[in-house]
């Protein structure tokens, strides 16, 4: 019996001979908001008549690791740039850089391929200064990424992803229900090898 089950066990959890390793880019936005700003500014969602989202891009890297029949376990690695122009000449707009890593999971079906991922890492923002100055302040943060690829030509998909998470060092805010909530979207393609 323990031997059936380890030949079950080594044909439903095989690594992959040849993992599946991808590159992608995306066209993206991102916003932070949900924490309280001083009475004297005012709401970050509406800063010299900004809306409190940045945009830019999002670029990484993938790889599917380990096959649990059409599940793939994998990892990804990521960066973001985001910004936006203020509206007038004292703004510096709101800007967004970081990278994230972390683990992915994905359903491959012949066309389409959702996953999930959950990821940690860092990322510096102006949301100290309300976009009032170009300084940025670093911070950690998580993000968790639903998404999915659709297969347009062989190895090569649209994605389009969404993902929520919180800055949890963020400074100046020492309210844990204040912290400040990460939200991106994007959408782009992915080359696969």
């Amino acid at each position: 019996m323990k031997r059936w089950l380890a030949v079950f066990a080594l044909s439903v959890c095989t690594v992959s001979a040849g993992a599946q390793i991808g590159i992608y880019a995306m066209g993206s936005a991102g916003n932070i908001s949900s924490f309280s700003t001083p009475a004297s500014l005012p709401p970050i969602n509406n800063i010299n008549g900004q809306n409190g989202w940045a945009y830019g891009g999002t670029f990484g890297l993938y790889d599917n690791f380990l096959s649990l029949g059409p599940l793939k376990l994998g990892a990804d690695a990521r960066g973001i740039a985001q910004g936006k122009s203020g509206s007038n000449s004292a703004s510096n707009g709101n800007q967004i850089r970081g990278g994230m890593t972390g683990l992915r999971l994905a359903l491959h079906a012949p066309l389409l391929k959702p996953y999930i991922q959950a990821e940690l890492g860092g990322v510096s923002t102006n949301y100290t200064a309300f976009g009032q100055s170009s300084t940025r302040s670093l911070s950690g943060a998580y993000q968790v990424q639903v998404g999915a690829d659709f297969t347009i030509f062989p190895h090569l998909d649209i994605r389009g992803e969404y993902g929520i998470g919180q800055l949890f060092d963020y400074p100046d805010v020492t309210n844990n229900v204040n912290k400040p909530r990460l939200q991106q979207a994007g959408l782009g393609a992915v080359l696969r090898f």
